[in-house]
């Protein structure tokens, strides 16, 4: 039925070669997947106090400047350094960058605040190399 056999000439070579091209193309795909380094990490910021007590995380309207503390850390708990640190929301916002322990100093004005009964402001973390953080409920304010 099939006695042309001028198809099959040259079959074998062209297998090796396609299959050469197939395990480089394979081996340049792992090796990009692999770089860890083209991967973002993690990164968490947590409100470490405001005006150096630990015990809230609440702010009243009209209470004047107050300094929040952020601690922002990857995922091995190591501080991440030169972090970005931004509060917004509510009409306002402020920011901060973090030192050599991961730890951001904010200064907010709570007479800017624009809040009937209470909310939240907003808080995001950015910094070359990691995933954005975001916390859209992380600090309350009240209007009291």
């Amino acid at each position: 039925m099939f006695r042309d056999e001028t198809a099959t000439v040259g079959l074998p070579m062209r297998m090796v070669v396609l299959t050469i091209v197939g395990m480089a193309g394979l081996a340049a795909m792992i090796i990009f997947i692999g770089d860890v380094s083209l991967v973002p990490k993690t990164m968490h910021a947590d409100i470490v106090g405001i005006d150096d007590s630990t015990k809230s995380s609440l702010l009243h309207v009209n209470n004047g400047t107050k300094n929040v503390t952020i601690r922002v850390i990857d995922v091995d708990g190591e501080p991440v350094v030169g972090a970005t640190v931004v509060f917004y929301g509510l009409h306002t916002s402020a920011s901060g960058m973090t030192d050599s322990n991961g730890n951001a100093r904010v200064n907010i004005n709570t007479s800017s605040f624009s809040v009937s009964g209470e909310g939240y402001l907003k808080l995001l973390a950015k910094a070359s190399g990691f995933v954005d953080y975001k916390n859209d409920f992380a600090l309350k304010v009240v209007d009291s």
